[in-house]
């Protein structure tokens, strides 16, 4: 009998692994690693772009970057949203990154089809940031 029977380690690990599954609903991997481990998150002093949308479920998302000739140097992100925004918000923010202005997709939520969900469009939150300098 004491082989059938689970230690205590066991039992917490299939827990936390059947919790995680439920909270990440089906998310891939990185989402999942974006969203709890969010990067470039907080605000930013004297941006020289910003832009501030509200999302279909009523979180807002605001993106603030930093270019110097015309290179996007320093990028932040706040959003008031669940892990799938914060996924959104540290997928974007690594994404732009070093690009040039002109280098910001318009379609950077199609390029991920399915991953966000509902949160794609946070990645269309680049654009307006970035609008005085895309040619």
């Amino acid at each position: 009998m004491a082989d059938e029977e689970k230690s205590e380690d066991q039992i917490k690990k299939e827990m936390i692994d059947l919790l995680m599954e439920k909270i990440t609903g089906g998310y891939s991997e990185k989402v999942v690693d974006y969203g709890t481990h969010p990067q470039n998150y907080g605000n930013m002093e004297k941006p020289d772009g910003y832009a501030k949308i509200k999302g279909p479920c009523g979180d807002t998302m605001e993106m603030f970057l930093k270019i110097q000739n015309d290179r996007i140097v320093d990028i932040a992100y706040t959003t008031d949203g669940c892990m799938t925004s914060h996924a959104a918000g540290t997928a974007a923010t690594v994404m732009a990154k070093g690009k040039t202005g002109a280098g910001i997709p318009e379609d950077q939520p199609e390029q991920h089809p399915g991953a966000f969900g509902r949160h794609a469009r946070r990645f269309a939150t680049l654009r307006p940031a970035g609008r005085q300098y895309i040619a």
